[in-house]
């Protein structure tokens, strides 16, 4: 266990939509091995999302994702091979059908550094194994992620993520876009860091059994592992 990573999140989403108040995630990823060349990564998450329909803080769908990738590095860059599968469920509402995919494809990681400023970007092309309700084929996207050190306790950072979700032949609906930028402050300290950040996120089908993309402002904190 050569790298591990954990985060916990908790953000407020301003959206008109009384399903999306609260959004709150924990998770983490970690090397099971590291082989010089490369290394085999596994990731979990467990993703809660809360509106105020029956009550304030009303929990009403947990999205769960789980990742196990290989990969292969050559100077800078970083190519993985992955599995990637996500399932969504409803919170206190009935559903009594799966709604879940599995991807495999690949997905290329570049990290520099320059000075005081860090980036990590990352494209990936994912296609469906197999799929439950949804209509998806593939995922195409890409990422890119900056720090900047103000001192040794804080850093400016900032992030976004563009992704296109193809859609089967025959569909009554195109390719579906969706994205998320962020900027804020990490503050660093001896075992960890904290997040205070701002952004806007487009999401692709944002209820389980809504065909339809919602968007919103963010406001929240992240806890993260160093």
């Amino acid at each position: 266990l050569t790298r591990y990573r954990f985060h916990l999140d908790a953000e407020h989403l301003a959206s008109s939509d009384t399903r999306f108040v609260w959004d709150a995630d924990f998770g983490g990823d970690f090397d099971l091995v590291d082989y010089g060349k490369g290394r085999i990564t596994a990731l979990a998450n467990y993703e809660a999302i809360l509106g105020s329909q029956f009550r304030n803080f009303d929990p009403n769908q947990g999205n769960y994702t789980l990742d196990v990738s290989a990969s292969f590095r050559f100077g800078a860059n970083e190519v993985f091979g992955v599995l990637h599968h996500i399932s969504r469920h409803l919170s206190d509402r009935a559903k009594a059908f799966p709604v879940d995919w599995n991807m495999a494809g690949v997905r290329v990681m570049r990290h520099t550094t320059r000075g005081r400023l860090e980036m990590t970007m990352e494209g990936r092309a994912l296609g469906v194994l197999k799929r439950s309700y949804v209509d998806y084929t593939a995922e195409i996207g890409g990422g890119l992620d900056v720090s900047l050190e103000v001192n040794p306790h804080a850093r400016i950072i900032g992030h976004g993520d563009a992704y296109g979700m193809l859609v089967q032949q025959g569909s009554p609906r195109k390719a579906q876009n969706g994205g998320r930028v962020e900027g804020g402050l990490r503050l660093l300290g001896t075992h960890g860091a904290i997040d205070l950040y701002l952004g806007y996120e487009r999401r692709v089908d944002a209820y389980p059994l809504d065909t339809v993309p919602q968007t919103w402002f963010v406001a929240g904190f992240r806890v993260l592992s160093r």
